[in-house]
């Protein structure tokens, strides 16, 4: 199926090729203004128009200090702190910095954040603009790529879904065994900012506000993500991006 929809990747069967079309329409379960948590007689295009506002203003001062940082600093700190944080709060989260690595099974899981207040809320990992989402910093720690590192903590703990970032990519990831594939659902906001792609930041906000994630992990298998998930896996796998 072909798409013009240029920042968007999905890989994996993680959603069907035509409910990206459906969710932008809003005739998909979970579009309505009361499921993303306001009024029924607000406007959903007038809060995401709201949130497109604040993204160019919050990029904007993340782009100015980025071009005074030393070209070798990763960036990290100005990416959480003038950039990704900010974001989230502007899509409904409360997001909170996790000081400590968690153990399970005897490996460490650096997982920078949590959606909001509480162990069992939903994982983000946010990482530097200058390094990739899908390698290992040159440095050698952590130990893997912190897409890796997410997929590989979801895989190991009750957690079903969670976002990876470096400011530039921002990905959603869930819980799977299939480590062969890279699963993922992908929007490069660099290129969707830059390019002043108001659509595809409407799809981005549809896809990625703190409503469309579980609470926690006990009703994972019951978020708005998830039924999107089952949805694309009973129309046959036949996904975006095949």
């Amino acid at each position: 199926m072909k798409t013009t929809l240029t920042a968007l990747q999905i890989e994996g069967n993680l959603l069907a090729p035509d409910m990206t079309a459906q969710i932008l329409e809003g005739s998909l379960k979970g579009q309505s203004p009361e499921d993303f948590g306001f009024n029924k007689t607000d406007k959903l295009a007038d809060e995401i128009a709201t949130a497109w506002g604040d993204a160019k203003a919050y990029w904007a001062a993340f782009q100015r200090a980025l071009a005074r940082l030393d070209e070798n600093n990763s960036a990290t700190s100005i990416t959480r702190e003038l950039w990704s944080v900010p974001l989230l709060q502007s899509l409904g989260y409360d997001p909170v910095y996790t000081a400590n690595a968690e153990v399970v099974e005897g490996q460490t899981y650096a997982i920078s954040h949590r959606a909001e207040p509480g162990e069992n809320k939903p994982p983000i990992h946010i990482i530097g603009c200058r390094l990739e989402v899908d390698k290992r910093p040159p440095s050698g720690n952590p130990r893997l790529s912190a897409h890796a590192l997410v997929q590989e903590y979801l895989n190991k703990t009750e957690h079903l879904w969670a976002i990876a970032t470096n400011g530039f990519r921002w990905r959603l990831l869930r819980d799977s065994s299939l480590m062969t594939r890279l699963t993922y659902v992908e929007f490069d906001l660099e290129q969707i900012l830059n390019g002043e792609n108001f659509a595809e930041f409407g799809l981005f906000y549809r896809l990625f506000h703190r409503s469309r994630l579980p609470e926690g992990m006990d009703d994972a298998d019951k978020c708005l993500l998830e039924y999107y998930h089952q949805e694309a896996r009973q129309q046959g796998g036949r996904v975006l991006g095949c």
